[in-house]
Formats: C-alpha cells, sequence, structure tokens
C-alpha cells in the first residue's frame, strides 16, 4: 500500500529530535549532516517521471557519485490481488550513475538500460531492451494495462530491486519475481540468471543456473530476493529476502518471524550457493506484517547492515541492525531447505542457531524526513565514524490508479546522509 508523503521535518527539527530520539532507543545518536533531491526528474512518457531508486551503492570515493537501479517502473494495484496495473509497460529498468550537487540537488550523469543477451529480441519491445513485465516461469502476478486488459509476459522481465558493481565493472542484480539474481555487463548486458532448483525459467541467450535453494520458490507473488551486497573482495554476493517466505503458506507468512539469507560465490566461472541463514525480524504488529528488508551491506564475512522498514512516508519503523551470521545454523541442504519440511522453520525456529542482531540506526528516531528507504551505502569515515547515506524509492510518484487517472503521491527522491559516531558499527575492509 502506498501512503501520502507528510511533509518533512525541518533541518532544526531534526537537529533537535535526532540526538535525544536515538540516544533513547540505546543506539549512539547520528548527526543528519547533508541532503539531497532529485528536482524535475526526467520525463519518461505518459505524463510520468523518472524515480522507483532501489539501491545505492558508492561509484568513488568521493561520498557524491553512486550507482542506483530502477525498479520495474511505474505502476499500481488492481482490484484483483494477483494483478498487477502497468502503467508503462514498455518501460526499461536502467541503472543510473547519479552525483550529489552541491546546492542540494541529484543529477543523474549516467544511464544503463538493461538489455536482453546479444543476438536476441526482447518479445515485448522487439528491441534488445526489455522490461519490467513479469515471466511467467517465475511468478503467478498478471500483468495488465490501465483498461485492466492483460498484457504480455516477458521472459527476461526484471522487477530489479538490489544492486552491486563487481570488480570488473559488470553489475548483479537481485528482481523480486521468482526470487532471481542476475548478471549484467558493465553496459548492461543480460548474460547469467540464478534461479531456485526446479524452476523451468528460461531466457534465450543467457546462461540460467537453477542453483538457489528449490524452497526459494515458496515466496509470495512480487515479494522475492530485495537486499543485495557484495564483499569487500569481490567474490560473495549476499541476497537476503524482501519478506518471509509462504512456508507451508501464505498465512504462515503473515505471521512468521523468519527472513532467510543466501551466500553465493561469484569468484569462479560458475557461481555457487555456499551459505543458507536466518534471522528473525522485529515484530511489526503495528503494520500488519508490512515490514519488508530492502537492503543490506556488507560489514564482514558472514556480518550485514540489515535493514528492516515500514513503507510510510515518513517512516515510523525503520531500522537498521548488524546481523551476525558467523555462529548460525548454514540451513544449506538440511530439512529446513526441503519445501516438504512439517513443521516449517517459518513456524518454528527454535531448531536452528539464527543470526544474532544489534541495534545500529533508527531511521525514526533520527528524524529521516523521506520514507520507503530502499537504498543504503555505508562509507567509513575519519576516526572510526561512518557515513550512511539512504535513498528512497518514490514509486515514480504514483500513489494509485483511479477513476482512469494517477493519483500522485508526492513524494520526492532524496538522498540523506547520516554520521553514525564512533563504534557504532565496524566495517572489516580486508
Amino acid at each position: 500500500m502506498r501512503l501520502t508523503r507528510i511533509a518533512p521535518l525541518s533541518a532544526a527539527v531534526l537537529a533537535l529530535l535526532a540526538p535525544t530520539a536515538a540516544s533513547a532507543s540505546g543506539v549512539p545518536a547520528p548527526t543528519h549532516d547533508g541532503g539531497w533531491t532529485y528536482r524535475n526528474p526526467a520525463a519518461i512518457g505518459g505524463g510520468l517521471n523518472l524515480g522507483g531508486f532501489s539501491d545505492l551503492v558508492p561509484a568513488d570515493d568521493s561520498g557524491r557519485e553512486f550507482w542506483t537501479i530502477t525498479d520495474r517502473g511505474p505502476n499500481a494495484d488492481a482490484p484483483a490481488d494477483t494483478d498487477k496495473i502497468f502503467l508503462k509497460p514498455d518501460y526499461t529498468p536502467q541503472i543510473l550513475r547519479i552525483r550529489l550537487t552541491r546546492d542540494g540537488g541529484i543529477e543523474i550523469v549516467r544511464r544503463i538500460p538493461l538489455r536482453v543477451p546479444r543476438g536476441q529480441a526482447d518479445p515485448v519491445t522487439g528491441t534488445r531492451f526489455l522490461t519490467g513485465l513479469p515471466p511467467a516461469a517465475l511468478t503467478a502476478e498478471r500483468p495488465v494495462d490501465v483498461h485492466g486488459a492483460a498484457l504480455p509476459n516477458d521472459p527476461y522481465g526484471v522487477d530489479s530491486e538490489g544492486l552491486v558493481r563487481a570488480p570488473d565493472g559488470s553489475f548483479w542484480v537481485s528482481s523480486e519475481y521468482g526470487s532471481s539474481v542476475l548478471h549484467f555487463s558493465a553496459q548492461g548486458v543480460l548474460d547469467t540468471v540464478l534461479v531456485p532448483a526446479g524452476s523451468t525459467f528460461g531466457a534465450p541467450g543467457a546462461r540460467v543456473l537453477p542453483i538457489l535453494p528449490a524452497i526459494e520458490a515458496k515466496q509470495k507473488n512480487n515479494k522475492g530476493l530485495e537486499g543485495l551486497t557484495i564483499s569487500a573482495d569481490g567474490r560473495t554476493l549476499y541476497a537476503a529476502q524482501q519478506t518471509q517466505l509462504a512456508n507451508p503458506d501464505a498465512k504462515a507468512a503473515k505471521k512468521s518471524l523468519v527472513q532467510r539469507v543466501f551466500r553465493i560465490d561469484i569468484g569462479h566461472r560458475t557461481p555457487s550457493v555456499t551459505g543458507e541463514f536466518a534471522f528473525l525480524r522485529e515484530a511489526d504488529s503495528a503494520t500488519d506484517g508490512g515490514w519488508s528488508t530492502s537492503s543490506v551491506n556488507w560489514l564482514g564475512t558472514d556480518r550485514l547492515l540489515v535493514e528492516e522498514r515500514d513503507a510510510l512516508r515518513p517512516t515510523a519503523h525503520t531500522r537498521l541492525f548488524e546481523v551476525d551470521f558467523r555462529a548460525a545454523t548454514n540451513l544449506l541442504g538440511t530439512r529446513w531447505d526441503d519445501p516438504a519440511t512439517v513443521p516449517a522453520l517459518e513456524l518454528d525456529a527454535s531448531s536452528v542457531t539464527v543470526g544474532t542482531k544489534r541495534l545500529v540506526f533508527d531511521a525514526a528516531a533520527a528524524g529521516v524526513p523521506n520514507g520507503k528507504l530502499e537504498g543504503i551505502a555505508l562509507r567509513p569515515a575519519g576516526h572510526g565514524t561512518a557515513e550512511l547515506y539512504l535513498v528512497d524509492d518514490n514509486d515514480f510518484g504514483v500513489d494509485s490508479f483511479k477513476d482512469g487517472a494517477v493519483v500522485p503521491n508526492n513524494a520526492d527522491t532524496r538522498v540523506d546522509r547520516y554520521t553514525l559516531p564512533k563504534g557504532t558499527v565496524q566495517i572489516d575492509r580486508h
């Protein structure tokens, strides 16, 4: 559900609130020391504007330039729960290099639209550019247009959410459709897709590897892998579910606190999953099961900064935790990977050791002025401090589609920077 943005707090109010509220939560008080807004966003057609930024990756050491990625494009909820209205069905998700300007703006300095493998054509666009329409083999979600008529599925379609840049300049992207992880060249050309074991997914011209655990196929529609990060040496990915699995069913998913994270070795030509861990998210009765994990950051071997968020504007329940999986049970290949296991791990995690959690940042207590945070970047700073950058997904400015027209959400795309005091978080760069 999308909610209309509430007016952001003033800088003066933020300065007053952040130290007191954050200290009360037991976390060292962060300092809000930067904010940038994407003013006059580029038009993408149909009266819609560019938005939907879904991750944040430092592009250099300046603290001013970052990589981000858009999601599948402007969309809205349909009357039927299984349907999704695509307001611009031919939209091509794109990787963007952005610059935070000295006048508080966000400038796009490079665009990399995602493309199908060489020698192929996307069946929807008829070009090399793919779309955000779902592949039928990975989700039961049905795409429809503004009139409710069915749209075609796209075997190459992605709902791009997580982004990392490999040492060779190529990109790994997580997609919510059927819990897949995709590899694109530095020019945005698809070459490899990782999917759950047993999947019937196929993408002509691309290498498809069914190496993710089969149980990952039990994710809810469009609630698959979202958070994605890479180790400092560029050899290991960590991919986190957006929400808990519908295991054994959707009713259990709503009550479950279990979230799974996968460790993937990409240091060889053929990637392989080497770890599967669980942690328990916070109880979220206030949002009736609406919390998500949209971003993760690597802190060290099997240590991650993990976001747990709501979708309110401004945020009310978004927090960042250090989650340590070093002593956690590796679920890979165990009975907990078997979709037929009863009772399911999602119902009872008492038989395994889950990752330990430590609160690092409370967005609401720190007075974060934007909401639906989907991108987090962490940079070490001087004297043991760290810079935390947050970007929100404004859903291309769309709240809903009603009576034949788009209802805007009035949400800006915004990046905020906080400095975390010494000792708040430890980042291993080796």
